[in-house]
């Protein structure tokens, strides 16, 4: 570690300022500058599905925040230090409450966003101030001490890293362009249909069983948290449960099944693929089954439509906790093209759904390997060429 240092932020960095603080939810327009907010950042990159914009005129007015290729920026409120480092093909971007970093001629901007999500991650915990909503000031950023390897050093580091986060990259834009090839098929086969059938004519419902969540051997236990992050079940994230022989197989899940939520988030739809493990389904999701198979993936995708989520909107009830029971959940009418042209559209989705969950599991087993790799090059317990060794037959 010959030449590594330790430096407080604020001595080596160019500059560690605030972005916008305060209302201006009417500046807000529907085009113009992005203008980043906590929501937008997430560790080592960013989220931009809910990006709110600014005019001209404001973002030049907004001189002090405004963010220039290489910048760092960490949140400071919501989840204080996810942090990542503003790219060189955005034309101009402002922000607010955000902490921008700007690194000097000693500071590799990738090099400081990795440390700062791993290596710092505890210094902010401690750093957080408020009683009802916590953040990270500019004064705690700038007395954030690293341990600062030499700037080439720096720059292999992020390289090594950076081809991790590329392929990620990679994989989640290629995965995001067949899931909407997806839903374009869908678009198009339900624009085919002569007619319309009532969805409740084409499955049977079931509740599902209630029990609780543990560790112990048994079948899987699927709850509405296990369908809200993707079309299909995270498996490894799901717990066991203990039923009944009688209970497992009333409610198990088999391929082709839909589980919609009716509570906590109604509408919400999954599909059962093939080789799920052994499962049961909890009380606030129920179960549709095709009555021909064949239509499953198609029901689902209908599921997934802008016409049924508007249709579930409006038929939710409860002003606590919105919900939609069995029957009103089945109690519209589906656009149902002939035979034909539903076997051509699960010969065309099957496969896209398949690679979608090939690429995304992929990215699981590269974020594993950075995140594993990234607090020992950030101390030094592991060195570049170590490192290369690993990513190279990872990517």
């Amino acid at each position: 570690m010959s030449g590594w240092r330790e430096v407080k932020l604020g001595d080596i960095a160019d500059e560690v300022t605030v972005g916008h603080v305060g209302s201006m939810v009417q500046e807000y327009r529907t085009s113009g500058v992005p203008l980043l907010r906590s929501q937008n950042v997430v560790p080592h990159g960013f989220d931009l599905k809910d990006v709110k914009f600014i005019d001209g005129d404001f973002h030049a007015r907004l001189k002090k925040s405004a963010l220039r290729a290489g910048d760092v920026v960490t949140v400071r409120t919501g989840k204080p230090g996810a942090t990542a480092v503003v790219p060189t093909h955005w034309a101009e971007a402002n922000c607010s409450d955000l902490v921008i970093t700007r690194p000097g001629s000693e500071l590799n901007s990738h090099w400081l966003s990795y440390y700062i999500n791993s290596a710092a991650a505890g210094y902010i915990d401690s750093q957080l101030v408020g009683a009802v909503q916590q953040h990270f000031n500019v004064g705690a950023a700038k007395n954030m001490t690293l341990n600062l390897p030499p700037l080439p050093e720096q720059k292999a580091i992020a390289e090594v890293l950076g081809a991790l986060d590329d392929k990620i990259a990679a994989n989640t834009k290629l995965a995001t362009s067949a899931a909407e090839l997806a839903t374009v098929q869908f678009t198009k086969a339900s624009a085919s249909a002569d007619s319309t059938v009532r969805l409740s004519e084409l499955v049977s419902t079931q509740y599902g069983v209630t029990t609780s969540a543990h560790d112990l051997p048994g079948p899987r236990f699927l709850r509405v948290t296990d369908i809200n992050k993707r079309p299909w079940i995270e498996w490894d994230s799901t717990p066991n449960c203990t039923v009944s022989k009688s209970e497992l197989d009333k409610y198990r899940v088999s391929e082709g099944d839909i589980l919609v939520a009716r509570m906590a988030d109604p509408g919400k739809a999954a599909f059962i693929d093939a080789a799920s493990p052994e499962a049961v389904f909890a009380s606030y999701l129920v179960r549709l089954r095709a009555s021909n198979p064949a239509q499953a993936l198609y029901i689902y995708y209908f599921l997934r439509s802008p016409a049924y989520l508007d249709y579930a909107e409006g038929a939710m009830t409860g002003s606590v906790q919105k919900n939609m029971n069995a029957k009103v959940i089945v109690a519209t009418d589906v656009a149902l093209p002939d035979s034909d042209i539903i076997q051509r559209f699960n010969e065309t989705v099957t496969p896209l759904r398949m690679l979608i969950q090939l690429r995304l599991n992929e990215n699981q087993m590269l974020i594993a390997t950075r995140d594993a790799l990234l607090p020992h090059l950030m101390s030094g317990k592991i060195r570049v060429k170590e490192a290369e060794a690993l990513v190279v037959p990872a990517i």
